[in-house]
């Protein structure tokens, strides 16, 4: 409330709060996803400790659908609310692309996601831009960063799967 904007707090699940390497990787996700200033990235304002010393990280909230609800009104798996439009191929392809430039962004900086997915790809209303929306990827909670922190590589061992298998590389299942 003091900055006057809206913010989203993401803490750790309680299941994983004590466990040393849960936390870790959580504040690593804080600390890649704030490290990324992007448009096509969310982006984080804080991290911070809660009174049990759980961490906790403040980001922009993120108001819309994500690409995957959009991609199902596409194919007619669920309906749009009464005040909005169909999506069309063409505006997903856009978001699309647009997902590629901010993931291309977090490589150039030696950011893998690890857990992209039409899920983790929130569509926001932008009136600046052509079609009134903007795709921003989300959740690098299973990032791997390559070049200054090679701490997030020992958090995955080897033989240890980590995201969703219907969106993991052939190579990394």
């Amino acid at each position: 409330t003091e900055l006057h904007r809206e913010a989203a707090l993401k803490q750790i699940l309680e299941r994983h709060a004590d466990a040393p390497a849960s936390r870790q990787r959580f504040r690593l996700e804080a600390g890649i996803t704030g490290g990324l200033e992007h448009p096509g990235i969310v982006p984080v304002y804080g991290l911070g400790l809660k009174d049990d010393s759980a961490p906790f990280y403040v980001m922009k909230f993120v108001r819309g659908p994500s690409l995957m609800e959009k991609l199902r009104q596409l194919h007619g798996f669920t309906k749009e609310s009464a005040d909005e439009s169909a999506p069309t191929l063409p505006q997903l392809l856009r978001h699309f692309i647009s997902a590629c430039q901010a993931v291309a962004y977090a490589h150039s900086r030696g950011i893998l996601h690890r857990d992209l997915k039409p899920e983790n790809i929130m569509l926001v209303n932008d009136p600046a831009l052509p079609g009134g929306t903007r795709a921003i990827v989300m959740d690098f909670g299973l990032a791997l960063e390559l070049v200054r922190r090679p701490a997030s590589q020992k958090l995955t061992a080897v033989g240890v799967v980590l995201g969703t298998p219907e969106f993991m590389s052939p190579e990394q299942i």
